[in-house]
């Protein structure tokens, strides 16, 4: 299993075939190896910061179907919403304030967000912010 998780941390990336067997066949030795080697990856790229981001959910709508999701599109039982451009921008004012520094727009595949839509929120996130900072 060590070759499998040295593969890994040198490449970033195994073959499905090889992840399954790493995952389905890894003693507790090789879980603690693993454990050490994402540290060593973790402290090479960020050290140890933390980045929190704050997550705004702005939309439940969702065009797809995936069976093991919430908002699938043909849950009824959804509660369905979309928040405004100032609904987005007050979240992350109340976010900023709170001490987050980024944020993460989540949702479902909402045809309603067009790339237009989308460009339109961040640039006003990023103005917003420009002014604040």
């Amino acid at each position: 299993m060590r070759k499998l998780i040295d593969k890994l941390y040198k490449h970033s990336n195994l073959s499905r075939e090889e992840l399954l067997n790493l995952l389905d066949n890894m003693s507790e030795d090789d879980i603690a190896y693993l454990i050490r080697k994402s540290n060593e990856t973790r402290m090479k790229h960020y050290g140890n910061k933390v980045y929190p981001r704050g997550l705004i959910e702005f939309t439940n709508y969702c065009k797809n179907n995936c069976v093991y999701c919430g908002i699938r599109g043909l849950n009824k039982n959804a509660d369905r919403y979309r928040l405004s451009l100032e609904e987005i921008l007050s979240a992350c004012k109340e976010g900023y304030r709170l001490g987050y520094k980024t944020f993460v727009l989540q949702g479902g595949e909402d045809p309603f967000y067009t790339d237009e839509r989308i460009v339109e929120i961040v640039k006003e996130i990023k103005r917003y912010f420009l002014i604040v900072l």
